[in-house]
């Protein structure tokens, strides 16, 4: 079930996102939060409507959650931000396939053990975290890129 989240919860999110990296998230939204600390975002005219009687399950889009290494974006979390511009790690096309089917990437270039926007071409493609110079895949099976044979 989600609950609306509070101000102070809000903001302690949205800097996390400034400190990491340097920007602020485009639009105005209403923050729903789940018991396993996923981050909903929707339409804030939804706070409008009575809902005291109702068990929302799911609302919105995942924005991202609340980890104990910091908050993690969704990819379309990572579609949101308005102009990161630190913590942005830029694939290859050959590191864009194997992520994109799930892999973890060794990565060439030292990295800082933190939260990485994941960026192919123009696009965000969502959050990865770099641990030890190797991008932890966060992409969900289902949305996973599967291999023609």
């Amino acid at each position: 079930m989600l609950t609306i989240m509070r101000n102070k919860e809000i903001k302690k999110i949205l800097s996390e996102i400034k400190d990491q990296f340097d920007c602020g998230i485009k639009g105005e939204h209403l923050f729903l939060i789940s018991k396993n600390d996923k981050v909903y975002i929707t339409n804030p005219e939804l706070q409008e409507i009575n809902t005291e009687n109702l068990k929302i399950n799911n609302t919105g889009s995942y924005f991202g959650k609340i980890e104990r290494a910091g908050f993690r974006l969704s990819i379309e979390g990572s579609e949101i931000l308005d102009n990161p511009k630190k913590n942005i790690l830029e694939l290859t096309d050959e590191e864009f396939q194997a992520y994109m089917a799930g892999e973890n990437l060794m990565l060439d270039e030292k990295q800082e053990n933190a939260y990485k926007i994941i960026k192919y071409k123009k696009h965000f493609i969502g959050c990865g975290r770099v641990s030890n110079n190797v991008l932890l895949n966060y992409i969900p099976k289902a949305r996973r890129a599967k291999e023609n044979n």
